[in-house]
């Protein structure tokens, strides 16, 4: 039986004004309820230790603590909360950094009220979810590579094949990337 009751929501940003719109578009809806507030990414993890949401929706760059360090340390204490991030930052690097952490969304936040609902009840499902934006961008990188064969090792930095590894790490039952996705990167990477 699937579960009726709304989703609880840690909200973390250093903004009081995109925390105040993002409670005001929560409110108009009934899939997930604001079950509490930080401003950084320290408060995120006091407040998760507390409140035990279902999912923390996370501000990337924050004042004392940013959301990849609070996003590790709430995952090492608690690995059924889910992790989305909200953020402007499209670097690559921090993307794969996000999902090394523990991430287990990316959301854009140009992007986020046609996509929030969408991106929390995916990962509360157990599953990833990538902001199409991002996930266009891999698109157009594997339609544009040419039929040149390479390895991972020679299309990737150093620091990227490092945070590739972290993504694709898994813990027991947990995965942050399916085996699968690793693999299609292998082949995008081998026709570059």
């Amino acid at each position: 039986m699937v579960d009726k009751a709304p989703i609880s929501v840690l909200l973390v940003d250093d903004v009081p004004l995109i925390r105040d719109t993002i409670k005001i578009m929560f409110a108009q809806g009934n899939y997930a309820t604001i079950s509490g507030e930080a401003a950084n990414g320290q408060e995120a993890i006091e407040a998760a230790s507390i409140i035990n949401p279902d999912v923390v929706l996370m501000d990337i760059n924050m004042p004392v603590m940013n959301g990849i360090e609070a996003a590790k340390i709430i995952r090492q204490h608690n690995k059924d909360i889910k992790l989305v991030m909200l953020t402007s930052c499209t670097n690559d690097v921090v993307i794969f950094t996000s999902f090394a952490a523990g991430a287990d969304g990316y959301v854009l936040k140009d992007k986020f009220p046609a996509t929030i609902e969408t991106a929390i009840t995916t990962v509360r499902l157990g599953s990833v979810w990538l902001d199409p934006a991002i996930a266009y961008r891999i698109l157009e990188l594997a339609r544009t590579t040419s039929s040149t064969e390479k390895t991972l090792e020679e299309v990737l930095t150093e620091e990227e094949l490092d945070t590739l590894n972290e993504v694709a790490h898994c813990t027991g039952s947990l995965c942050f990337v399916e085996p699968s996705f690793i693999e299609k990167l292998h082949s995008l990477a081998r026709s570059r």
